[in-house]
């Protein structure tokens, strides 16, 4: 294994992290100029032929109520919204970061995937009946909130493995035994990613400061992906499971001002709607 300090300089450069692909950089800088036209948008996820792919399945899947079949991407902008049409972006982006050359997913791939969906699709959740304004960017933050795990997995194969280990067979938490063996988390890797991406100031707090939760002094989207974690923990998404982790009186839920019932609603539908998610990346 690498030493600390070899490993930092391997993994902090910023040329060793991995860029946004282009197609999901153009699909974000069109969604953020408000003189956007549908007809951008429609002409560069074209450019894409896997992302037009998804965005039609996800268009006439049964998540969407819909009066007719979806067969452009034009209509399917118009009814899932540029939002949602950003967030699917990324997500496909991301998925492809995970498959290098063709290869299908490792184990361990397969997991930090599936978590990251899992924790996207809870965080959209959790806005949805908080503050539904912000439901398409919660996903993009439960998305990428783990982004740091993938760049160490793939970095650092031997040293990923041994964290996983002692997470798993002592009940630690990843960014203790990250630093323990690494002297960095993948909170920092994640927060430098973001950085690279060009997203906002406060994504990048946000992904830096996720497993400091502060009762009453955290950001609330730290809030946000902090409940989402536990969520997938609830259910058995990721390396970390606990199924039996009581929710409804958790601090974090408690911020969001999520009664008992709201949380068991929402660790249900969570519980029924993330594999069919997760099929639209396959």
């Amino acid at each position: 294994m690498a030493t600390q300090l070899s490993l930092k300089k391997l993994i902090m450069r910023t040329g060793d992290l991995p860029s946004m692909p282009f197609v999901a950089t153009k699909v974000m800088q069109i969604v953020s100029n408000a003189n956007s036209t549908v007809e951008e948008l429609q002409t560069t996820i074209q450019d894409d032929q896997a992302l037009a792919s998804r965005i039609l399945k996800i268009a006439n899947s049964a998540l969407y109520a819909r009066s007719r079949q979806i067969t452009t991407i034009a209509d399917a902008v118009v009814m899932l919204g540029f939002n949602n049409i950003r967030s699917l972006a990324v997500a496909s982006a991301t998925k492809n970061l995970y498959v290098k050359r063709g290869k299908v997913l490792g184990l361990k791939d397969k997991l930090l995937w599936e978590h990251s969906v899992a924790a996207a699709v809870a965080c959209r959740l959790l806005g949805q009946r908080t503050r539904p304004g912000i439901a398409d960017e919660a996903f993009l933050w439960g998305l990428l909130h783990d982004i740091g795990k993938l760049v160490i997995l793939q970095k650092v194969p031997d040293a990923f493995d041994k964290i996983v280990e002692l997470v798993y067979n002592d009940g630690r938490e990843f960014v203790d035994v990250e630093r323990e063996l690494l002297g960095f988390t993948h909170a920092e890797v994640g927060a430098l990613i973001i950085n690279k991406w060009k997203l906002s100031e406060r994504f990048e707090q946000a992904i830096l400061h996720h497993h400091e939760v502060v009762p009453g002094k955290s950001d609330e989207w730290v809030i946000y992906i902090d409940v989402a974690n536990k969520i997938c923990k609830k259910l058995g998404f990721g390396f970390v499971r606990q199924e039996d982790l009581d929710l409804t009186q958790d601090t974090s839920v408690q911020a969001l001002g999520l009664s008992a019932e709201k949380m068991d609603l929402i660790v249900g539908i969570a519980h029924d709607t993330i594999r069919e998610e997760m099929e639209f990346f396959n």
